[in-house]
């Protein structure tokens, strides 16, 4: 036994047991004084606040679960992965990916467990994102208080969630600023002040109702394989993905959505991408496309639902120019539905300031 290397440890431990040529290994059949694995969870919606890179343990609910598939590494040759998206009762979702061994071993039969994994790494894939790698574990429905308590949670009220998300899957949330309650614009403001007009994209925060989605074209066709996403393409055999040069019986289909905003000083038109959409609709694409095409009675009460909700939006604007016209398009970063409580605490707290007195 040695005092721990932290440099190369990432176990929370002062000492440690190093293996000899010569150490036998012998297994224990006294499993009541085998001790417990100890973790030290963060929440799902702390992972902004935590480096890249670093390791920590995670548990939540197994909302999704990928294929196996492979990709190309620099070294020519494939690694296998495989795809989760955890959750947990803090309402947001991450993914966490499965390397090797560990994506090919994943067999879990049961709709939406609770896992909990010990030592994955933070990384800042379109915003964050966690992954396993060799000295990383995971726990199964563990008999452990947290595991109980997500259980209850889930199955009670967590399962009819919309969730916020670190992934900007098809280019959708991500790639600015989170929302800046402090720093809103009106949409007039955004318009005044030219923003998108130079050559860089400028980022904005605002609050605006939704007056109306465009029912055309809501949805695309996209490939199954995980963050490809690429448009598939119907042919006698099935719909074949170019990029993955694969064909699948169905697509899964992906959001694209133009919405007229408006506030109390004008209107604008908003761009968005399938995050969006889940958040607006409250339901993957898939679902709505087969109400649509099964009872359109009830696909345009959904539309009408959504109609004059209310969100707050992280938002980019950048001129692009298209069959010869130059215009700005106000891209959405993130969407964010209104938390009431941190809303009136917002202006509990400007009562306060210089501004209002």
């Amino acid at each position: 036994m040695n005092l721990a290397k932290k440099k190369f440890n990432n176990v929370a431990n002062e000492y440690e047991l190093n293996l000899e040529k010569n150490t036998e290994i012998e297994e224990c059949m006294d499993v009541d004084s085998v001790p417990t694995v100890k973790y030290n969870f963060v929440g799902l919606d702390a992972l902004n606040d935590i480096e890249k890179d670093s390791i920590c343990d995670v548990i939540g609910i197994i909302k999704e679960a990928g294929e196996l598939s492979e990709i190309p590494t620099k070294t020519q040759r494939t690694a296998t992965k495989r795809e989760l998206v955890l959750c947990d009762r803090s309402n947001t979702s991450i993914k966490l990916t499965l390397w090797g061994k560990q994506a090919e071993n994943y067999n879990v039969d049961e709709p939406n467990p609770v896992i909990a994994f010990k030592g994955v790494k933070v990384g800042d894939f379109q915003g964050r994102s966690l992954s396993m790698f060799s000295s990383s574990a995971m726990s199964i429905n563990p008999d452990i208080t947290e595991a109980h308590g997500l259980r209850g949670w889930y199955d009670s009220i967590g399962h009819e969630q919309t969730f916020h998300t670190y992934s900007n899957s098809g280019g959708a949330v991500g790639g600015g600023p989170a929302f800046n309650r402090a720093e809103m614009r009106t949409l007039n403001d955004v318009k005044e002040a030219e923003l998108g007009t130079s050559d860089k994209q400028d980022f904005f925060s605002c609050r605006g109702t939704i007056l109306h989605i465009k029912g055309d074209n809501l949805a695309y066709a996209a490939c199954q394989t995980p963050s490809c996403n690429k448009k598939v393409v119907q042919d006698a055999d099935g719909w074949r993905c170019e990029k993955c040069d694969r064909t699948f019986p169905a697509p899964q289909y992906r959001y694209i959505m133009s919405m007229a905003v408006s506030d109390y000083t004008g209107q604008a038109w908003l761009q968005g991408f399938n995050d969006v959409g889940v958040v607006v609709f409250g339901m993957p694409a898939d679902d709505l496309v087969q109400i649509k095409e099964n009872d359109i009675t009830q696909y345009n009460a959904i539309m009408a639902k959504c109609s004059f909700s209310t969100f707050n939006f992280s938002c980019r604007a950048k001129q692009d120019t298209y069959q010869d016209q130059t215009r700005v398009r106000y891209g959405i970063s993130k969407i964010l539905p209104l938390d009431y409580k941190a809303e009136a605490g917002y202006l509990r707290d400007l009562l306060q300031t210089p501004w209002a007195k």
